[in-house]
């Protein structure tokens, strides 16, 4: 991924005191020079987002742990309904739940009730 890319570069600028080297570090990386000061430019708003994204998170699994894992999307957006002014849109916890692995419990169907049929 990129990510790791431009990450790696950063480093090796900081480390090795390389600020003339950036062109190259990108040629030898495989990624646009263009990409990497657009990555370090909004690295600062990322790591805002991710310490919302926690916030939330944190907020999702109390939730999600009062009804002991069996709670998906939905009722967890319910549950918000009920408890915040402004409920927090379905994809975006959706996209949280996946983040953090927070997977509902589905119950199985018997195979013994079927057999009585």
């Amino acid at each position: 991924m990129p990510r790791e890319k431009y990450q790696a570069i950063n480093d090796t600028i900081r480390l090795y005191q390389l600020k003339n080297m950036t062109r190259y570090l990108c040629y030898l990386a495989n990624v646009s020079p263009s990409g990497y000061y657009k990555w370090l430019q909004n690295s600062e708003k990322q790591a805002i987002r991710e310490e919302a994204d926690f916030q939330d998170y944190v907020l999702l699994k109390k939730i999600y742990d009062a009804s002991k894992g069996k709670v998906g999307y939905r009722g967890l957006y319910m549950a918000l309904e009920e408890l915040l002014e402004i409920p927090m849109n379905h994809k975006k916890i959706l996209r949280l739940m996946r983040k953090f692995n927070l997977y509902s419990k589905v119950r199985r169907a018997n195979p013994y009730r079927n057999l009585a049929k």
